[in-house]
């Protein structure tokens, strides 16, 4: 089954990152919480886990990637957004 959403814990805050289309879906409704950011607080991580499982979509953590490629991959999603809402 392929992952819908993975996360990076990035100290006070933790990021999250579609990667299916449910996962999209589930990261803009994120992002409406979240001022558009798709990030929350580390301490609330394992309430948002468990509403994000339990709504059915596959989570896990994300494997550590250098930061350059995860701006790249932030900048194609921010992009993506752009487009949908034009």
């Amino acid at each position: 089954m392929k992952t819908d959403m993975t996360y990076s814990k990035q100290g006070l805050f933790t990021a999250f990152f579609p990667q299916s289309e449910s996962g999209e879906d589930a990261w803009r409704e994120l992002a409406k919480q979240t001022e558009g950011t798709g990030k929350v607080l580390t301490v609330h991580l394992p309430a948002v886990l468990a509403q994000l499982r339990k709504s059915g979509h596959t989570v896990e953590q994300a494997k550590r990637k250098r930061p350059e490629v995860m701006l790249l991959e932030m900048a194609g999603l921010m992009a993506a957004l752009e487009r949908m809402d034009a």
